[in-house]
């Protein structure tokens, strides 16, 4: 709604970052009461693998995505 109308969308890029600890406690927290749900695993792993971002590839990625949509205007 603070996003004037005339403003237009010309990608998007997405990067894994960080989250706080507390995420994955919560994660562990869940999957000790419902140890079935492979959901939470995926979440936890996902909460791993996100520690080392963003990392020299995802800059690199972002600064040639960065370029790509400025050289189409």
């Amino acid at each position: 709604s603070i996003i004037p109308a005339s403003n237009e969308v010309v990608g998007n890029f997405y990067c894994q970052g960080k989250m706080p600890i507390r995420v994955r406690e919560r994660y562990v927290a869940l999957i000790t009461e419902h140890p079935e749900d492979k959901q939470l695993e995926v979440s936890i792993k996902n909460f791993d693998e996100a520690l080392s971002h963003p990392d020299q590839d995802d800059l690199e990625n972002i600064k040639k995505w960065a370029y790509s949509i400025v050289s189409t205007l």
